[in-house]
């Protein structure tokens, strides 16, 4: 018999799901970005994604929307000015090996 509970694990867990493939188209786009200007495997694309949200303290769809944002030449689509300049600079450092004024 199904419990209240289990009802309730199964909720959170179509929720994670669902946030999960809402933002994973984002973050192939950025990998892709980092794969084709860097000749990496997608593994290796991917560990950047991740150190660079490590690192910024900013969430990796947040990271991916930056990163593929700023190569479309696009707007930002975050509101806060300050997490796209450390996302950036720090992109530029792990993924360019440039640093600028960080």
């Amino acid at each position: 018999m199904t419990t209240h509970e289990d009802l309730e694990d199964l909720s959170v867990e179509r929720d994670q799901l669902r946030r999960a493939l809402e933002t994973q188209p984002v973050i192939e786009q950025a990998k892709g970005m980092f794969m084709l200007l860097r000749g990496w495997t997608a593994e290796e694309a991917f560990t950047a994604l991740t150190t660079i949200s490590q690192h910024t303290n900013v969430k990796l769809h947040d990271v991916a929307t930056v990163i593929v944002t700023a190569g479309g030449h696009g707007e930002q689509s975050l509101q806060n000015p300050e997490t796209v300049r450390v996302v950036l600079a720090e992109t530029r450092g792990i993924v360019l090996g440039v640093t600028f004024g960080g």
